[in-house]
């Protein structure tokens, strides 16, 4: 059975997919105010014999599941997510940061990581399969255009994963909350995997088992903790500064 349909809101969501996959689209709805913003996107659709139209506040709510969806809304096909295989080939000799979630599962953090993730580059987020919520909705509107970049991927055995990524270069780098050498003065590897759990709980035992480097972010010890998109872009950002793409 095909996977079905997906609604995305939010300006930079919307349009990143009709630049990236405008053969996905459906139909959209647009409100009066957003539509002159999109008037390239409705010539396209009326060249496909796609459906869109000008609607009021309340049915974009609607079909879009939030009242966050400004001003316009895109049924289309699921972001289709890349083979492990597709991914290492198309990353060539270029540096590597992905990030392992441990646990992490609220949309706004995902949104908000896949945003930091494509501003940084050769990146892609993975996690247990079924613990994150689908990249489109809320998700794709947070991550404002970046989830037509980053890849998602679902592991079932992460020490399997991780395993195949070794081979290509590839070093798991557990991030704590405290007790580790400091990223900032830590040797991190041109292809690094972060593995990173909730701002409270930290990483779980077995996700420590499988890194072979870990780091901390230091800082006053005012507060716990830092949430967990700001910390992930101090680690992409700190990897990116050493190993630029």
């Amino acid at each position: 059975m095909p996977p079905r349909d997906h609604s995305f809101h939010g300006q930079n969501a919307c349009r990143a997919l009709f630049e990236h996959r405008p053969e996905a689209i459906h139909r959209v709805l647009l409100s009066e105010e957003a539509a002159p913003r999109f008037a390239d996107l409705m010539k396209a659709l009326a060249k496909r014999k796609r459906p869109y139209r000008v609607v009021a506040p309340e049915e974009l709510e609607k079909v879009a599941g939030s009242r966050h969806h400004e001003g316009i809304c895109i049924v289309a096909d699921p972001i289709e997510q890349p083979s492990a295989a597709d991914l290492l080939d198309g990353l060539g000799d270029r540096p590597g940061r992905y990030v392992f979630l441990d646990g992490v599962r609220n949309p706004h953090n995902i949104g908000a990581l896949l945003r930091v993730s494509a501003h940084f580059g050769d990146g892609a987020i993975a996690a247990l399969p079924g613990e994150l919520p689908n990249v489109s909705g809320s998700v794709a509107r947070i991550a404002e255009g970046g989830a037509e970049h980053v890849p998602v991927l679902q592991w079932p055995d992460p020490r399997r994963a991780l395993a195949r990524l070794a081979e290509h270069g590839f070093v798991a780098v557990a991030a704590e909350i405290s007790g580790a050498p400091s990223v900032f003065e830590t040797t991190l590897p041109r292809r690094a995997v972060f593995l990173v759990g909730g701002e409270h709980a930290g990483l779980s035992d077995s996700a420590r088992d499988v890194a072979r480097v870990a780091v901390t972010i230091p800082g006053t010890g005012d507060v716990e903790s830092l949430n967990v998109t700001v910390a992930c872009a101090i680690l992409l950002a700190e990897h990116a500064r050493r190993h630029p793409s």
